[in-house]
Formats: structure tokens, sequence, C-alpha cells
């Protein structure tokens, strides 16, 4: 199967003129006429579908679109959405800074991001009981977004908590045991991994860059992901490595040097160790 050059997989992002961080779009049959390609964001987006059915690729997973789905998608994933005739679907969008504003919402986020770490598809269906709920919420987040007062800002994210409260409940996600400094520090770690996975491999080197002891960053990883700092920092790369050898033509050894291994054997047989294959196998899958 031939597959995107990774400079044809886009990276969508937030223009700097946007008055707030956050958007609502609706998504038809039309937003399909030409063909969605695999891209990433560098927000989160929320796909709420009502009408309509098709299929939505997220990091090598499909997942159904049927009416009555929510389907999350994390800064950075790589996805692509196919619907079908009479699709009917909206989209909040937001970046993670929008949401990092207070404390209780950024524990909202943290239980999603414990979710999705573990590799789960942040997906499901609502129930017939949830249904006027969510109608009613999506009305009310609709209704903010068009209006243009002051507070504009801070209701939308008043709503947008209580629509990932209904999420979080849905997907039985558990509460976390952790302070307000805990939050921030798994914040802080989330962002220098997510900057510097590619070239930083070691605990000891995000510990310093943080002011904290390793013993401390396994413990905020456990805490919040249930891996240790290790284990976070490996699945991080592993996931990267996934996705550019699926949506790359970069030959193995160019891959292995993006990501810091001393050669193309040593990043095979990180590979394997925690895929249970080579990459050749994977790519070719």
């Amino acid at each position: 199967m031939n597959r995107p050059n990774e400079t044809s997989t886009p990276v969508h992002r937030f223009s700097s003129s946007s008055e707030i961080n956050f958007r609502f779009i609706t998504i038809t049959e039309q937003s399909f006429e030409t063909p969605d390609v695999e891209h990433r964001h560098g927000y989160w987006n929320v796909f709420i579908f009502l009408e309509g059915k098709g299929k939505h690729v997220i990091d090598f997973k499909e997942v159904k679109v049927k009416p009555g789905s929510i389907h999350i998608v994390l800064p950075g994933q790589v996805h692509a959405l196919h619907g079908g005739k009479n699709i009917l679907a909206h989209a909040l969008i937001f970046t993670e800074d929008f949401f990092l504003m207070r404390d209780e919402t950024t524990k909202l986020l943290m239980r999603l991001f414990r979710f999705m770490d573990a590799g789960e598809a942040a997906a499901f269906d609502i129930t017939k009981a949830e249904k006027e709920f969510f109608a009613s919420l999506l009305q009310l987040i609709k209704h903010e977004y068009e209006n243009n007062s002051e507070s504009k800002g801070v209701v939308l994210l008043d709503l947008l908590s209580v629509f990932i409260s209904k999420c979080n409940c849905a997907l039985k996600l558990p509460q976390l045991p952790s302070s307000a400094d805990d939050s921030f520090h798994y914040i802080q770690l989330r962002h220098a991994v997510e900057k510097n996975f590619r070239v930083i491999h070691t605990v000891a080197e995000y510990a310093e860059m943080l002011h904290l002891s390793t013993k401390q960053v396994n413990e905020l990883c456990r805490a919040h992901t249930g891996l240790s700092a290790l284990e976070f920092i490996h699945a991080r790369i592993t996931i990267e490595a996934k996705r550019m050898l699926k949506y790359s033509h970069k030959p193995i050894k160019q891959i292995a040097y993006d990501l810091h291994f001393t050669d193309a054997a040593h990043f095979t047989n990180f590979f394997k160790q925690k895929i249970g294959s080579t990459p050749v196998e994977f790519k070719e899958k």
C-alpha cells in the first residue's frame, strides 16, 4: 500500500489571531468532497456524531462512526475521518492551554491522559438516557460560541468542563489521587517529554530539567499513568516510531537517527522488545 510522505501529513494549528483557543464546527457530507488524509492537530478534537456512518482511523486503530458516538483525539495523534452519506457531526476544538487554566479542569484532562496513554481509543456511545443531556449541552456550547460577550471564554470553559466530565463518566475513568502540586508537575513532565522525547531518553535528564529527583518523577508517573517514568518515556518514543514507520517513506536507519538511537540495530531491538515485531515487519503489515 502506498503511504503518504511524512511531509504530506500536515499538522493543523490554531492561528495566532484566534480570539480564544476554542472552536465549534459542524461536519456534513460536503466536508468529505475531498477525501480526508492522515494528519495531526496541535490541539484537542472532540467529535460528536449525530447522523450517518463512516470510519475514523486514530493512531492505527479503526473506530466506527455512527449516530451517538463520541471520539476524542489528542494533540499529535495521527487520524483521518472518513464520513459516509448523510453524516452530521459537531467537533469541539480547543488547545491544551485553554483547558489548563484551572486546577479542576487540569485534573479532568489528566484522567483522559491516563486512559489514552494506556493505548486505549477514547471513543464511546452515548446512552439513550444521556442523549438529550448531550444534545442540550451542545446547543449551549454552540450558542455561547456564537455569542460575543466578554465572558465568552470563561463560560465556554465551564461548559467544556461539564462535557469532558460526562465523557470521563462514560469511559468509567477513576479519580486521580493527586494534589494540585502533583498535577502541575505532571503537566510539566508531559510537556517536557513531548518536546524532547526524540533526543532525551533518560529519567535522570527529565528529573534535572524539572528540578525533581528521579524518585519524584517515577512517583508522578505511577500516580498518573500507572507506568514508571522510563516506561512512559519509552511509550512516547514507540508511538512516534510507529507513526513514522506507517506514515512516512523514511528508511529505518533514518528513523533510528531521528529518534536518537545509536544505530538501526539498537532501534530494531528496542522496537521489537516493545511491539513484538521488527520495524520492517510492522511497516509491511
